[in-house]
């Protein structure tokens, strides 16, 4: 065989290859991620934890809890978000997140109020950090001063940690003290 034939040989098999491989290949790709198919997410909000993982394994699909949270009147163990949302196309065995509902409720630690600040700024950071406030306590004292903070009959320290939401009351001063007779003035020290 002359070089000239053996080289148009090897030219050939080489072009044979070149567009063999990207055909075999994407054959090969559309195989293994089964381009094409896919599962709709069921609707597993409501649902206990239970029932959306037996509805979600007949799936084929795979779940994962991400997060709990507090609903007040929901049940523990509820499923309350989905990712993705339902009716959503998945490939098979893709991991759906899941938000659940807790029994806990979420606790909040109150801001530094007593005996730190006026009834004004003591409501806004009250109201900002989540809680609810009742009607205020008037004792004497200097006015709109806060002395305390009280939820229910139990009374509050500044750090401590209480029910998100909760309805707090403050004790401000009225303006009136007990003790406001007119200060003594010693005179004799103009004399």
């Amino acid at each position: 065989m002359d070089n000239k034939k053996l080289l148009g040989i090897n030219l050939l098999a080489m072009l044979a290859v070149v567009i063999a491989v990207p055909f075999i290949a994407l054959a090969w790709l559309d195989g293994y991620t089964e381009h094409g198919k896919v599962i709709s997410v069921p609707d597993v909000c409501g649902m206990p934890l239970g029932d959306a993982a037996e509805v979600l394994r007949a799936k084929k699909l795979d779940f994962e809890i991400v997060d709990y949270k507090y609903v007040k009147g929901v049940d523990a163990d509820k499923v309350l978000e989905q990712r993705p949302l339902a009716n959503a196309n998945v490939k098979n065995g893709r991991k759906i997140e899941l938000t659940m509902s807790s029994s806990h409720v979420p606790m909040q630690v109150i801001p530094d109020v007593i005996d730190n600040c006026s009834l004004r700024e003591a409501e806004a950071r009250l109201r900002a950090a989540g809680f609810k406030l009742g009607t205020s306590i008037q004792v004497e004292g200097e006015k709109d001063w806060v002395y305390s903070l009280m939820m229910g009959k139990d009374t509050l320290r500044n750090g401590g940690s209480i029910p998100a939401g909760s309805t707090v009351v403050l004790v401000i001063g009225s303006g009136e003290d007990k003790e406001a007779d007119e200060p003594i003035i010693d005179e004799s020290w103009f004399e």
